[in-house]
C-alpha cells in the first residue's frame, strides 16, 4: 500500500479565495480536512503569497488549509506549473515544493505535508506577519 500523501495550501489555492481553475483540480484530485496552521514566514510577492521556513528560532505561523491527497501524481502535474515549480529545474523555478510539518487545527495531529514555499529573494518584498492571506490581505 502506497504512503498517504497531503497538501497544505495558504495563498490562492485556499477555498476562501474563489473560483478558480486550480479549485477544480483540488476538490477532484484532494480531500479537504480542515484548517491547518504551520511554522513559516509569509511575504506578499505580488497579489498572493509566499512563504520561507523561519530562521534562527523564529517563531511565525501560517494559516491555510490541509488536504489528503486521491491522486497527487495527477494533482502535482497541475499544481506545480501553477506554482511555476520545475522539479528538473529547482533553482530557476518561483516555487519549490517540500514536505513539511503541519498542525490540523481541528485536533491538533502533525502531519507530513507538501507545501509551495517561494523560492525567490524576499528581501524588497512585504512580510505579512500573522501569516493569514485570506483575512488579512483579501478582503
Amino acid at each position: 500500500m502506497t504512503e498517504t500523501e497531503y497538501l497544505f495550501v495558504y495563498g490562492t489555492l485556499l477555498s476562501e479565495y474563489g473560483n478558480i481553475e486550480s479549485h477544480e483540480w483540488i476538490n477532484k484530485f484532494a480531500e479537504p480536512l480542515g484548517k491547518a496552521i504551520m511554522q513559516a514566514k509569509m511575504y506578499m510577492v505580488d497579489y498572493y503569497p509566499g512563504i520561507v521556513p523561519c530562521q534562527n528560532g523564529e517563531k511565525y505561523f501560517v494559516k491555510g488549509e490541509l488536504y489528503r491527497l486521491k491522486e497527487p501524481n495527477k494533482l502535482f502535474s497541475l499544481l506545480d506549473k501553477y506554482e511555476e515549480y520545475n522539479p528538473m529545474d529547482p533553482a530557476h523555478s518561483e516555487y519549490v515544493r517540500k514536505k513539511a510539518t503541519v498542525i490540523l487545527k481541528s485536533d491538533g495531529q502533525e502531519y507530513e505535508a507538501w507545501v509551495y514555499y517561494f523560492n525567490q529573494s524576499v528581501e524588497d518584498l512585504e512580510f505579512m506577519p500573522k501569516g493569514d492571506f485570506i483575512n488579512e490581505y483579501h478582503k
